[in-house]
């Protein structure tokens, strides 16, 4: 941010009927004046024309009624009254140059930290790449970052000061705000050459097979409810609480299970059949702040960062 734009871009607002005795513009000038010792120098330094540098200058003279400067042996002379007045000046710069040296801080991420929670599976590879791509933009900016199960996600929102949650599960709440990021289908992994092939695959396929399942009480639990609708809830041979855990049982040849598309890597399809769920039922990412809390510039480029891995990798979640 240039400081001189910075200054003509401030406007004035009174706290009472007072006008100031020197615009901004003119004391702009001034400065300019009193550091180059001439009204040419001034002009160059301010980017503007020497006319218009000696116009402002008599205005300002005109205006507070005394003189500013006198010429002697050809150089522009500070009067004692400009020396009082250009100590206030550098004073009153100073404090503008730390406001923009903030503003270039925040601009550039060099202020403040991030602090992002997200579901266990979206830390599997969705948001490291995320953060990967976004310390390109703000290498110099700190990053708190913690997955958590959704039962301590929405706490961590709640009463946590600036975090930025990413869930793969609804989130509801009057305190916090949710902004869809991607909606995807529930997929299938399986043992590697169970379901070959791509494309869909329906319930009614694998149902008989080895069930690797979730407690009801969890959020993926819920989600196998509303895919089994009024089908009978398979026995499973072992019940677990996370996807990946799910995935790896299942590279074990265990059996079949409902996962999210989030927590499966390029490794993973290699060593699984994974097909998406024919069904209606759709899983959403969804970023998650508090509603109090008005998002940073830094975290809408963290969430649009993360939407666009999950653009990128839409392709996959339907093959």
């Amino acid at each position: 941010m240039d400081l001189t734009f910075f200054l003509s871009a401030m406007s004035y607002t009174p706290l009472d009927s007072r006008r100031l005795a020197m615009s901004l513009r003119q004391l702009e000038v001034f400065r300019a004046v009193m550091i180059t010792g001439s009204v040419s120098e001034a002009a160059r330094m301010l980017g503007t024309a020497q006319p218009s540098v000696s116009r402002v200058l008599q205005l300002t003279e005109e205006r507070v009624g005394f003189l500013l400067f006198e010429r002697i042996r050809g150089r522009l002379s500070p009067t004692p009254e400009s020396k009082r007045i250009f100590e206030e000046v550098e004073a009153a710069y100073a404090g503008i140059q730390r406001v923009d040296d903030l503003v270039r801080a925040l601009q550039e991420g060099r202020s403040g930290k991030v602090n992002i929670v997200c579901s266990p599976s979206l830390s599997v590879h969705i948001i490291p790449r995320a953060i990967a791509q976004f310390k390109t933009l703000y290498p110099e900016l700190p990053i708190h970052f913690e997955p958590l199960t959704h039962n301590n996600l929405l706490p961590r929102l709640l009463y946590g000061s600036n975090f930025l949650g990413i869930s793969m599960f609804g989130v509801s709440h009057p305190n916090l705000e949710a902004e869809p990021l991607v909606e995807v289908p529930v997929m299938v992994v399986a043992p590697r050459g169970r379901f070959p092939g791509t494309g869909v695959i329906s319930l009614a396929s694998i149902l008989n097979e080895p069930w690797i399942d979730y407690p009801y009480d969890t959020p993926m639990g819920a989600v196998v409810a509303h895919v089994l609708g009024e089908s009978q809830r398979p026995t499973p041979v072992i019940e677990v609480r996370s996807t990946t855990t799910a995935c790896q049982l299942a590279m074990q040849g265990l059996g079949v299970a409902l996962v999210d598309p989030f927590c499966i890597d390029d490794s993973m399809r290699q060593r699984l059949d994974v097909r998406p769920l024919a069904s209606a039922y759709r899983m959403r990412a969804e970023a998650v702040y508090a509603r109090n809390e008005p998002l940073s510039h830094v975290a809408r480029s963290f969430f649009s960062t993360v939407k666009a891995i999950l653009a990128e990798d839409q392709h996959a979640y339907l093959s």
